[in-house]
């Protein structure tokens, strides 16, 4: 049952009082949390790569379920004054997205696809 908190109730100021945790679609490993999104020119963004493969992706300031791998490169680049490595889920290896960093605010950011991702709601809806 749905349970909605009257408005004049106090609510928790603790980050356990919202579950968004973020996990690897593959292996369940934490990747990052909901609180965590932010905004690059939009909050999602749909871009291709050189070989023409469309990709969607959700930002976020932090991931700490990631490990980054490559050289910085602004080679064909989707944020003009950024560059970008590739983003791996620390449990499996899977590619997740990438980290970009930069000059311009925030200063660092990941692009992680929601395909790669699932958070523990719908998780929980599949048990």
């Amino acid at each position: 049952m749905l349970q909605i908190t009257p408005e004049d109730e106090k609510k928790p100021d603790t980050d356990e009082a919202i579950d968004d945790a973020i996990y690897c679609a593959g292996c369940g490993h934490l990747i990052t949390r909901g609180r965590w999104r932010t905004a690059v020119d939009g909050h999602g963004h749909v871009f291709f790569n050189p070989a023409g493969r469309v990709f969607r992706i959700l930002l976020f300031s932090e991931a700490p379920g990631i490990a980054c791998q490559g050289e910085p490169t602004d080679e064909f680049t989707w944020f003009k004054g950024y560059d970008w490595v590739y983003a791996l889920c620390r449990g499996c290896g899977a590619h997740m997205g990438w980290r970009f960093t930069g000059v311009d605010r925030p200063p660092l950011f990941f692009g992680l696809g929601p395909v790669e991702i699932h958070c523990e709601l719908m998780r929980a809806a599949a048990a």
